[in-house]
């Protein structure tokens, strides 16, 4: 005949259940973060890249000039790692901003990678009518 009592057959179940939850609760915690961090970076490029796309479509400003206020954008905000600035085109420009977002594993490296389009801008004196 068994003699124990209901709640000493479930001793330790408790440290049981928390060994198995403890670990996905972590790992969904960090996947978390990840993604925030990833999300940031990719604003981050975009917020540059814009950047960039708004100097170099100024009427007298260059690609160089675009380049430089992306890449300085870029560099002030420490959540995209290693940015690139590539500027193209001559009417129609577009600035593409790339990167790495910060990684919790490390060795593993999150490529970022946002591009902004826009017109060159240039005024123009209404003709005779």
């Amino acid at each position: 005949m068994n003699t124990t009592k209901p709640l000493e057959a479930d001793r330790g179940s408790a440290s049981v259940a928390m060994a198995i939850t403890f670990p996905a609760v972590g790992l969904l915690f960090l996947t978390l973060v990840q993604a925030v961090m990833v999300s940031v970076a990719r604003d981050v490029a975009l917020a540059a890249a814009e950047e960039g796309l708004r100097v170099a479509r100024a009427q007298h400003s260059t690609p160089a000039q675009g380049r430089a206020a992306a890449v300085s954008f870029a560099r002030h905000e420490p959540v995209l790692h290693a940015p690139t600035v590539s500027v193209s085109g001559t009417t129609d420009i577009a600035v593409r901003v790339t990167g790495d977002a910060p990684s919790i594993v490390p060795g593993i490296h999150i490529g970022i990678g946002r591009t902004a389009r826009g017109v060159r801008e240039h005024f123009s004196t209404p003709g005779p009518s």
